[in-house]
């Protein structure tokens, strides 16, 4: 690869198959310029953005950007890919690194923050949480600034958008509906009952689930209308608060829920301790 720009001593940037992409290495722009080729042993990291529009934000952040901080989300990301067994949308190394600059700069100006998803977060996506602990850690470690669970729990919501390959508000958005869903299941069933508690847990991911399809309008259509007749007719209080449920979501989302996806739930609050 050859240099096609220099961003500073650190971070260059080059074409690589036909797409412009940006390389980083300690000293890789130092005493080059431009047409110049790229020693291969001062490659540490190639970049490729999914368009221009984030490539180009990606080249402004890291012209002012201390290279410790890309250096703390590159491990952060090669943590939740190794962590989670999953490929992640490379949008992350643009997003993560600039939510990690900016929490540095914040803590800096002493602007902390409390996450008011910070239970949900520990609730809905344990790996992703337990990464962002790992996460925070590091920065401590490196920096000598302990940023604390909430952002544990924001660092998570990126590994989640990446895992989803969207946008970091769909994870809030996702995140937010679901903690309503159990708001609203929990006014009906309580919690505190023996068994109960395990077996909403166990109701998360399914809600998870339901909720990104609705985002994505890719709901089940299995046209099972027999089993829709018997659930709303043989279990009328699973009916009734899963039609609760469903009426938010519709509200929310602006979508009209199938049978389908309603006669699944209401057997699944079936399984619950009345």
């Amino acid at each position: 690869m050859h240099i096609k720009k220099i961003i500073n001593n650190n971070i260059v940037t080059s074409v690589d198959d036909g797409c412009e992409v940006v390389v980083s290495g300690r000293g890789i722009g130092f005493g080059h310029r431009e047409g110049d080729v790229i020693p291969e042993s001062r490659i540490e990291k190639v970049y490729r953005m999914e368009n221009q529009e984030s490539l180009t934000r990606f080249k402004d952040l890291l012209a002012k950007l201390p290279l410790e901080n890309l250096h703390i989300s590159n491990e952060v990301i090669a943590l939740a890919k190794e962590g989670l067994g999953t490929e992640l949308n490379e949008n992350i190394y643009l997003t993560l690194t600039d939510h990690i600059n900016f929490a540095l700069e914040r803590y800096d100006k002493g602007m902390m923050f409390e996450n008011a998803l910070l239970f949900e977060v520990k609730a809905f996506y344990p790996e992703e949480f337990r990464i962002g602990e790992k996460a925070v850690d590091l920065i401590k470690t490196t920096t000598g600034k302990n940023l604390g669970e909430n952002e544990a729990a924001s660092i998570a919501l990126h590994i989640v958008s990446a895992e989803l390959n969207e946008k970091t508000s769909m994870a809030f958005k996702l995140t937010q509906a679901v903690k309503k869903i159990f708001e609203i299941i929990e006014e009906d069933v309580d919690r505190s009952i023996p068994g109960n508690s395990g077996k909403l847990d166990d109701l998360i991911p399914t809600f998870k689930h339901l909720v990104y399809r609705l985002i994505l309008n890719e709901q089940y259509n299995g046209d099972d209308e027999a089993l829709f007749e018997f659930a709303t007719a043989n279990y009328k209080e699973e009916t009734r608060i899963c039609r609760k449920v469903m009426d938010y979501l519709e509200k929310q989302f602006e979508v009209t829920i199938r049978p389908d996806e309603m006669s699944y739930i209401i057997i699944l609050l079936r399984k619950l301790v009345k």
